[in-house]
């Protein structure tokens, strides 16, 4: 039976409830099938744990375990979360996770929304949150009403409203007050009203910026991938062959400094990072070895290697690069850290600058889409190495360069612009010019304020992988 592999691309989080970072597959059962009892579906879930989990050796012995518990409870109580999740944004999260069947598209979000992704401020000793605009989403709510990367929301319809992210999610038309961060006065101020429209599905395109800087001999390309998916719908490769557009685009304009931007992609699908590592390595390293992908030791006979695509698979496309810079960012996970460590091999250099990723070097496989049960699981199943048999990130990515973009009192440009931080700092190291000056020091934000990324949590990136017989 065909099952699929999945590099996931976010966290589950056990304090905050699952979220939902794997590709949703229509494989809902018929209204008219009988329902299954409780303890066949727990039993499933056990064989199909003890079989494939990576850590199924923590698993407590069988007569420890509640086979009458709802299958989401028993499914958590297998879990080794001494290894099977990480701490992100100071929260713990597990990566394996279980779901109920739905049906969805692979890179429509399942809800509506208005099309930005934000930071949430929680003031101290206040009831209520400021938002910032991180990224904004083409053809969306957002887009239309001009939002910008870099706004600041300091209610919905009225001020120091916001109490929950949900009123930013999705909803009717409304109106955003824009603020704005007063340098004299230290502290945001009123500026605008902005008019959205009703939310709606909004596609969750990897693309959000690439482009092209010529900065004396030298030729720096620049692309803002956000997601790992290879198209918009199942059995899509729309977003892969616009990939290659892309880089043939670059090697037209004999691109010759390269700096991706990773800060917010948590990942996806190991197809897109084995393509776009393709297209960034030495060509003399093309047909080498991408990763290797090893199963517990029940399920050998699954390990298997995948290698960088051949220049004619991709167009012609490939920009031979000896060295490449990262943008990376807390959300920064799994398929996106495979590019980063499958690329250490063969770049002479790969300079990361931000803040630490998250260190997902694990993937999963989705059972249950053809079994009639209500619910599909995603536990972790392999470990992902690069051709050097390393994967020495279990606690993230520690970047070259620190530096944090959400200091209060620092504009957000807009990406690719050579004033934004991260991407300025990445000019700088590949140019000795200096571009601007950017906060690079660990201290508290200056507004005194908790951050936390809802959207980043909550915005589904899918990741449908591999088949595997099994």
């Amino acid at each position: 039976m065909n099952s699929r592999f999945v590099l996931g691309c976010k966290a589950v989080s056990i304090l905050s409830g699952m979220l939902a970072c794997l590709l949703f597959v229509s494989s809902c059962k018929d209204s008219d099938e009988p329902d299954v009892l409780k303890d066949d579906v727990n039993t499933w879930i056990y064989k199909t744990m003890t079989d494939y989990y990576l850590w199924y050796d923590e698993i407590p012995a069988k007569n420890k375990l509640d086979f009458n518990q709802s299958p989401e409870d028993f499914f958590n109580s297998l879990l080794y979360l001494e290894e099977d999740g990480a701490v992100i944004y100071g929260q713990n999260y597990v990566f394996s996770r279980i779901e109920k069947k739905k049906g969805t598209a692979k890179s429509i979000d399942t809800s509506d929304s208005y099309g930005f992704d934000f930071a949430l401020y929680s003031l101290q000793d206040a009831s209520y949150f400021y938002a910032r605009v991180i990224a904004v989403y083409p053809n969306s709510p957002a887009s239309e009403a001009g939002l910008q990367r870099g706004d600041w929301i300091l209610g919905v319809n009225s001020l120091n409203n916001i109490t929950t992210a949900k009123a930013l999610y999705a909803g009717g038309k409304t109106t955003f007050l824009i603020g704005e961060y007063d340098m004299e006065r230290e502290r945001l101020v009123f500026s605008k009203e902005l008019p959205i429209g009703s939310s709606r599905a909004v596609e969750d395109t990897p693309f959000l910026k690439d482009t092209v800087l010529h900065i004396g001999e030298k030729n720096i390309g620049y692309l803002m991938y956000n997601t790992f998916s290879s198209g918009p719908t199942d059995n899509d490769n729309t977003y892969d062959d616009r990939l290659k557009q892309i880089f043939s685009s670059f090697k037209s304009r004999n691109v010759n400094e390269f700096v991706l931007d990773l800060r917010y992609n948590g990942g996806g699908l190991v197809s897109c990072a084995q393509l776009l590592t393709s297209l960034l390595v030495p060509a003399s390293d093309l047909g080498k070895t991408f990763c290797l992908m090893e199963y517990n030791d029940k399920k050998k006979e699954l390990n298997q290697s995948l290698l960088l695509k051949k220049n004619s698979e991709m167009s012609n496309a490939n920009l031979n690069l000896k060295r490449v810079y990262v943008l990376v960012g807390e959300a920064t996970a799994s398929a996106s850290e495979a590019v980063i460590n499958c690329l250490k091999p063969y770049a002479e250099s790969v300079t990361l600058i931000g803040e630490k990723t998250v260190g997902k070097r694990v993937g999963s496989i989705i059972f249950g889409e053809r079994e009639d049960y209500d619910y599909l699981l995603h536990p972790i199943v392999l470990r992902i190495y690069n051709g050097k048999h390393e994967a020495d990130y279990a606690n993230g990515f520690t970047p070259d360069i620190y530096a944090d973009e959400l200091y209060s009192h620092e504009k957000l440009y807009p990406f690719g612009d050579a004033r934004e931080t991260l991407f300025g700092i990445a000019l700088a190291q590949i140019t000795g010019q200096t571009f601007r000056a950017a906060s690079t020091s660990a201290s508290a934000k200056s507004m005194d304020a908790n951050v936390t990324f809802p959207t980043l949590e909550r915005r589904r990136v899918k990741g449908l992988i591999w088949d595997v017989e099994k």
